[in-house]
């Protein structure tokens, strides 16, 4: 009896052993199914791609029980956002987003990531071409047109006003200085200039505002295509003494919000980057389910002045504020 006690007691020890090891193989195989997906973002140092980095890793987490979201910052370099690809793709991820550092080189990231057979969903700005699952942008033509009608409306006809643009080899940053064009002109106010910016930080927004109001002393606004920079124009602005030069901003932060209530900002035309990372995220979701998604979703923008800051604050923070 005694020695048939050992042996069933060895062959429970037994059993208890291959089912540890068996669990474990499960785990590490469940690991391994986990679903890995990249962003591949311009910069982390712009609030607007911090709020987009949002909406997408929250969407995902809701949307893919354990997937991974891995996201790379580009540090505004175009090598820098097709090695994260590459790095990307190595560890095989199973779909890309992309917010281009700028259109003409999100072709080679499109590319690789085609000959992997990892679909890409391009979360604004754009690509010249090249192949991707679903595009998510804003209507930055018309969000830029009615913000120039709008500053067009405080100025008297015939006034000069200039820009601090995007980069222009970017898709988003052309349809906004054409919209802003198109915008003042109804009431002929004249569009005599321009900056384009490389890093969209607050340093270069105070300088190009300074190099504008020197070069043009009858100037009455200045409209800057991105929200950190229409805060360093704002600086420029007030250190030179020049109340009579309005700001227009494109994007949205706290810190412009607070610059629209004390009406240092003349109004901006605020983008959904939450919003439009759920999106990105969803488009996803149901092209790992193996379903259709839309090819494009374009959003638009909310203008924001000192009138209605209150009424459309609450929205503000929902698509565009959180991060």
């Amino acid at each position: 009896m005694k020695k048939l006690f050992i042996i069933l007691l060895g062959v429970l020890v037994a059993a208890l052993i291959l089912s540890g090891c068996g669990g474990g193989n499960a785990a590490a195989s469940n690991a391994q199914q986990a679903v890995k997906v990249a962003y591949l973002t311009p910069s982390l140092d712009v609030p607007f791609w911090r709020y987009m980095r949002h909406g997408i890793e929250d969407e995902l987490k809701k949307l893919i029980p354990g997937v991974e979201v891995t996201t790379y910052d580009s540090k505004d370099s175009a090598n820098t956002q097709l090695s994260n690809a590459q790095d990307a793709l190595t560890k095989q991820v199973k779909a890309i987003i992309i917010s281009p550092t700028d259109s003409a080189s999100c072709v080679a990231v499109l590319d690789l990531a085609k000959d992997a057979k990892v679909p890409v969903v391009i979360c604004d700005i754009g690509s010249d071409s090249g192949t991707y699952a679903a595009f998510i942008s804003t209507d930055n033509e018309a969000g830029a047109k009615e913000l120039g009608a709008y500053i067009a409306s405080k100025l008297p006809p015939n006034s000069a006003v200039a820009q601090i643009t995007l980069n222009q080899a970017r898709i988003n940053g052309v349809l906004r200085k054409n919209g802003f064009t198109a915008g003042v002109s109804v009431n002929s106010i004249k569009d005599i200039d321009f900056k384009q910016m490389e890093k969209v930080n607050r340093e270069e927004g105070e300088k190009f505002a300074q190099d504008l109001i020197t070069a043009h002393p009858d100037l009455k606004a200045i409209f800057c295509h991105s929200e950190d920079p229409s805060m360093g124009a704002l600086a420029a602005i007030e250190a030179s003494g020049r109340g009579d030069v309005l700001i227009a901003g494109f994007d949205c932060s706290p810190e412009v919000v607070d610059a629209i209530r004390a009406g240092k900002i003349a109004a901006t035309a605020a983008q959904q980057p939450v919003l439009m990372g759920r999106h990105a995220a969803q488009s996803v979701d149901k092209l790992l389910k193996g379903e259709k998604v839309e090819p494009e979703i374009k959003l638009g923008t909310l203008l924001v002045t000192k009138d209605n800051i209150n009424t459309v604050y609450d929205t503000l923070v929902e698509v565009a504020l959180s991060d």
